[in-house]
């Protein structure tokens, strides 16, 4: 990473011991605090926390696995640009800022020392509230969203406001964010698979069954909510996640925006298409993790190795080649990227995606193929399996993949934000209700039925016209979707003028 100033200013030092099997990173790690006020639209300043009782027990808070893995990833990453770049520049330190209501990753920050202020405008950090368990949680998820900004020099990764919720693993919200989001997401999938730490264990899989009154919020009693009111959804980041649920349409299909998007319950008889998997953070995470962990039982080190830091270098290539937009299929242009990159692993790859994505990003007729097959099973109707043409499917799907990665992008079409002025969604923890906003071509069923006076008629045909052929912007879907007059009229399209 060429950007930036001063890219290696002190810190306190951790070191980490090759978590991954990879050659031990000795990373600095950088604890700042707040310096004062920022003024609107500046890059926040940052003092260095140098009294030595709350580096003692900050430094006590990395000794986790998720923490290790975490410093671990972000060396390997700087090693993967210093090697693309053919630079020899030390590993700069990991800043960590501290402060309340911080959890999240940013780029671009000052630092206030002694001779001055230093400015770092392309320096990827977290802000982290000073709780402990957060240095065994959410510092790997968003070590996640720091990586991807050392992958890509800096850069942020550019998003659309196409959703009313800012994001949630079970939602489609736009495409930017659902790689970012999903790249992250996977970090925790991978931990809470390998994890030997009960209390991480804990966190990510059901193994406490608590009755009665000590249970709490936790308890068997509270199971079904509990989730939710992490909002990040925990569990379902673990077990969801890794059964790769997220290719599938939501269960509940009635007209409750915060039900449709946030719930994880599946109706697995209905994939999600092309359009809608590129925007589900969930079905990115399942990808990555997937990428990392395929095999007969757990890879090994060395192999988890192996695969973490191909992914980065093709991660880093893609960047290079395709610079992120708020519209860039990132989960495609990865694969592209890597078969071109990495021929020799085509197969496995093409592999992946085609068996995680069931078949719906090169081929009209994959849904209807794996509707039936599931219904089918769900009758125990083993004769009306149809097994030999999925089998013929499935081989034409990866061979025509494999051979022109152009096929991937077949079946896309443009994002397209829609609001709906006369009608609110709130996430009471998160301030003010919002409009209900979609993309008109991948708003599931229930979000549609949301809109004043439509009817079922009328969602079917939208849902079946798109399906036919993306919208190509407001004035095809106009013409397109078969609504009435009074229903257009409550669709306005920000984009479109």
């Amino acid at each position: 990473m060429k950007r930036g100033s001063k890219a290696g200013v002190a810190g306190l030092v951790v070191f980490v011991a090759g978590f991954l099997g990879t050659p031990a990173w000795p990373a600095d790690v950088l604890f700042m605090e707040p310096a004062g006020a920022t003024e609107k639209g500046s890059p926040r300043t940052y003092r260095q926390v140098t009294d030595a009782g709350r580096l003692k027990t900050y430094s006590g808070w990395l000794e986790n696995e998720s923490a290790k893995r975490a410093l671990d990833l972000y060396g390997a990453a700087w090693a993967t640009m210093q090697k693309r770049q053919g630079g020899g520049e030390a590993l700069p330190a990991y800043c960590i800022a501290l402060e309340k209501g911080g959890n999240h990753a940013d780029i671009g920050f000052r630092l206030q020392t002694a001779d001055g202020v230093e400015e770092h405008p392309h320096r990827p950090y977290i802000k982290l509230d000073p709780d402990e368990w957060r240095f065994s949680t959410t510092l790997l998820h968003e070590t996640g969203h720091v990586v991807l900004a050392v992958l890509t020099d800096g850069r942020e990764i550019p998003t659309r406001e196409l959703a009313s919720i800012p994001h949630t693993t079970a939602a489609l919200t736009d495409r930017g964010t659902a790689f970012n989001e999903g790249f992250a997401i996977h970090l925790e999938t991978l931990a809470a698979h390998l994890t030997r730490d009960p209390e991480l264990r804990s966190r990510y899989q059901h193994e406490r069954f608590a009755f009665g009154p000590a249970g709490g919020k936790q308890g068997e009693y509270f199971r079904h909510a509990a989730d939710l009111l992490s909002f990040s959804q925990n569990i379902a980041r673990y077990f969801e996640v890794r059964e790769n649920n997220f290719a599938f349409a939501p269960a509940f299909r009635g007209p409750d925006y915060l039900r449709v998007q946030l719930e994880k319950s599946r109706d697995f008889a209905t994939l999600r298409d092309a359009d809608q998997l590129l925007q589900s953070e969930g079905f990115y995470a399942s990808f990555f993790f997937a990428y990392l962990v395929r095999g007969d039982g757990l890879p090994s080190a060395k192999l988890l190795a192996e695969r973490q830091e191909r992914m980065l270098g093709v991660l880093a290539e893609m960047f290079a080649a395709y610079p992120p937009e708020p519209d860039s299929p990132h989960l495609l242009r990865f694969v592209e990227t890597h078969l071109r990159q990495q021929p020799d692993e085509a197969e496995g790859i093409v592999d992946v995606l085609m068996d995680l994505s069931h078949g719906v990003l090169v081929d009209a007729d994959a849904a209807g193929l794996w509707r039936e097959y599931y219904l089918a099973a769900l009758r125990l109707d083993l004769k009306e399996l149809p097994l030999v043409r999925m089998v013929a499917a499935r081989e034409r799907w990866r061979i025509a993949a494999r051979d022109d990665p152009q096929v991937l992008y077949s079946r896309l079409g443009p994002q397209i934000a829609c609001i709906v002025p006369a009608r609110a969604v709130k996430l009471a923890a998160l301030g003010d209700e919002q409009p209900l906003r979609f993309d008109i071509n991948t708003a599931e069923e229930g979000i549609l039925l949301m809109i004043p006076g439509i009817n079922a008629e009328e969602v079917a045909r939208w849902q079946a016209e798109r399906a036919r052929q993306p919208f190509k912007d407001a004035t095809d879907f106009r013409s397109r979707a078969g609504l009435r007059p009074e229903v257009i009229s409550e669709l306005r399209f920000p984009e479109s003028g």
